[in-house]
């Protein structure tokens, strides 16, 4: 038999066991220009309010708004009524639609190491891509272990551990930073409380370019994401235009709704910040200084989260000082607060992007879990 009439037999019959039995393995597409995560969590208040629909309606309408691209936006989601699953929101004839791409055992706990780095890990088989991109959706008290508050995002008091709440189980800082895969990402948003901090900024540097967050709280509603994910899209994701479409969305509110801070760092000017202020702290220029008289970001009585430039200034020399204003001018690209963020005034002269912790002014387990943090390690290990 010719050589060339086995060769076509050959690929006829892998042609008919191919489709007739399929395949077992992901229906697998080639690399795309990026790829969008959302890591949501919302078995919590959060999704008892639904704004967990909220906010995946209006990444819908985005779909639909921009149309067929070369980048893709998926979801792991985890909510009450259903298993933690994987999904895609596509647009097909000019219609969004959702696509499981993966269901999970709830056996295994959404803010857990384990979970997240399964799901980063699924997220390069099933939309691989020359570049991603990671919002990470839920509660959150930042780095603190524990922060009381009462949120006028879910009327409702909120004692949380670090990001994240799945049915009461948290995630510190410390174990977030080690579920993200080292440069997979190169933004992340927080939309999420108290994820604006120097020290968290610090411990993610090594994990993105790029890292969006607020020092205060945030509104259950959290940014626009109809507005956002085309600017997610674009060649060149456009960051300062969604932290602008944020910033205008809650600016244009009244009232108590009028509340949001939020800023954009390059993390590649942390290190940098880093090794000044290991310098500040080593020899400090003034050491009376009351939390009290500072900006602080966190609602109550103890100021857990003053302004990083302000507090530093104060123990820095005039040089120093001037040397951290200049590196911080170029590590935030964008920042932006309202007057207040309910009745919590902000001094737009004092904010500037980030907040700090000053030792020894919260619990004991905040500080035995503060000395962990890479940016307590590298800058007051003297």
């Amino acid at each position: 038999m010719p050589k060339h009439i086995l060769t076509i037999i050959i690929t006829i019959l892998a042609f008919i066991f191919t489709s007739c039995f399929g395949n077992d393995e992901p229906d697998v597409k080639g690399p795309t220009r990026r790829t969008v995560v959302v890591y949501m969590v919302a078995t919590n208040s959060l999704g008892t309010l639904d704004y967990d629909t909220k906010d995946i309606n209006e990444m819908k309408l985005a779909i639909e708004s921009i149309g067929n691209t070369n980048c893709r936006l998926l979801i792991y989601y985890t909510a009450y009524n259903s298993e933690p699953s994987l999904i895609e929101i596509k647009n097909i004839n000019g219609k969004a639609v959702t696509e499981t791409l993966k269901t999970y055992s709830s056996n295994v706990y959404s803010t857990s190491i384990e979970r997240m780095s399964e799901v980063f890990s699924d997220i390069e088989t099933f939309a691989p891509a020359t570049d991603y991109g990671l919002i990470l959706w839920s509660h959150a008290t930042g780095w603190v272990r524990e922060l009381s508050s009462k949120s006028i995002a879910t009327n409702s008091g909120i004692d949380v551990l670090d990001f994240g709440e799945d049915r009461k189980h948290q995630m510190s800082i410390t174990e977030l930073s080690e579920a993200i895969p080292a440069g997979m990402f190169s933004f992340i948003y927080a939309d999420a409380c108290y994820m604006g901090s120097i020290e968290i900024a610090y411990q993610l540097r090594n994990k993105t370019s790029y890292y969006i967050a607020s020092p205060t709280e945030t509104l259950g509603t959290g940014m626009p994401y109809d507005e956002n994910i085309p600017c997610f899209f674009e060649e060149t994701p456009n960051l300062i235009k969604a932290c602008e479409n944020t910033f205008n969305e809650y600016d244009s509110q009244t009232g108590i709704y009028r509340s949001i801070t939020i800023a954009l760092t390059d993390c590649s000017k942390l290190q940098s910040i880093a090794e000044l202020c290991h310098d500040i702290h080593a020899n400090p220029a003034n050491t009376e200084i009351s939390p009290y008289e500072l900006q602080k970001y966190n609602r109550g009585a103890n100021p857990i989260y003053v302004d990083f430039l302000q507090y530093t200034s104060l123990l820095a020399t005039k040089s120093q000082a001037t040397t951290l204003q200049n590196i911080l001018n170029d590590a935030i690209i964008y920042k932006a607060c309202t007057p207040s963020f309910a009745e919590l005034e902000i001094n737009e002269e004092h904010f500037s992007g980030l907040s700090t912790y000053i030792l020894g002014t919260s619990t004991p387990e905040n500080e035995t879990f503060y000395s962990t943090l890479d940016w307590h390690k590298d800058v007051y290990n003297h």
